[in-house]
């Protein structure tokens, strides 16, 4: 499937480019990570501001959508094995969408990295 046979992407370009790269290490092995972010339950909990379209899915080594919402484009899981544990590289493309749309990418961020911290911390045996 391409990214223009989905209408809403079509009309991305007019919007603000948004081009996220995030990096979190967390003590566990990948495959403790892999079945949390293949599950959909989680992906409406962590982006509920986006409608995700698995486009590629990696087992061990992650997941890649096609997502529609306030962000339009492309996002990516993908689990590094290292050391002892994972890097959870997580990359969003596209175009934010909407009315606020030029700071779209920072509360994207935001709301990442308050998701995958308390990830880390649940997984890494911290108390919450």
């Amino acid at each position: 499937m391409l990214l223009t046979d989905i209408p809403l992407l079509r009309s991305a370009v007019r919007a603000c480019p948004v081009d996220i790269v995030d990096e979190t290490y967390i003590h566990v092995p990948p495959e403790a990570l892999s079945a949390l972010v293949a599950d959909s339950v989680n992906h409406r909990q962590w982006w509920p501001h986006l409608s995700l379209h698995t486009t590629r899915d990696r087992g061990v080594k992650g997941q890649r959508w096609a997502v529609v919402g306030r962000i339009t484009g492309t996002m990516e899981i993908w689990l590094e094995p290292f050391r002892d544990g994972v890097i959870l590289h997580h990359y969003v493309r596209g175009h934010a969408t909407g009315w606020r749309r030029r700071s779209e990418a920072g509360r994207h961020t935001l709301r990442w990295k308050r998701v995958v911290t308390r990830l880390k911390d649940s997984l890494e045996g911290r108390a919450l």
